[in-house]
């Protein structure tokens, strides 16, 4: 790979990490400790090196895709990395764990997109499969299960009074 391909990868991962992680603050980590979790739910310091493993990989894949200039892993690589912050916002920043799941299950499009566009590319498929398999095999019951646990509390109306 060439150094610049390199260069704007990381910058666009780095970037990306930034202005994700801003949602999760000391508010947003005592709402998360504080859920009740499956006894199967990995520990906070595993989710943070599978955190840096992913940028690394999609870092990499992203930087692949710019070297061969092929835009349109470019592209599916680009809303991995909005749609993997974006999941963020809405569970830490909703502090919501449905806000979570169905979050997920929309980052599978562009993660699956992605997975896709890099078929030709074998070195970028073969690191994106570890990650997609984390992520449907781990993350996608993980949050359905959190979201089970942690129901959000039911919001009733309140009668209008017609004042």
């Amino acid at each position: 790979m060439r150094r610049r391909s390199v260069l704007r990868a990381g910058a666009c991962t780095a970037a990306a990490a930034v202005a994700g992680n801003a949602f999760v603050g000391r508010p947003a980590m005592a709402w998360f400790r504080g859920l009740a979790t499956p006894r199967w739910q990995l520990p906070l310091p595993a989710f943070l090196g599978v955190g840096a493993l992913y940028y690394g990989v999609v870092g990499y894949v992203l930087a692949r895709s710019i070297d061969r200039r092929d835009a349109r892993s470019t592209a599916w690589s680009l809303a991995v990395l909005v749609g993997n912050e974006a999941w963020n916002g809405v569970f830490f920043g909703r502090r919501s764990t449905r806000a979570g799941f169905v979050g997920l299950c929309g980052f599978l499009v562009p993660l699956l997109a992605l997975r896709r566009s890099v078929a030709d590319d074998v070195p970028a498929r073969r690191a994106l499969a570890p990650y997609t398999a984390y992520v449907l095999l781990y993350d996608l019951p993980w949050t359905h299960r959190l979201w089970r646990l942690n129901p959000a509390p039911v919001r009733r109306r309140t009668a209008s009074t017609g004042d």
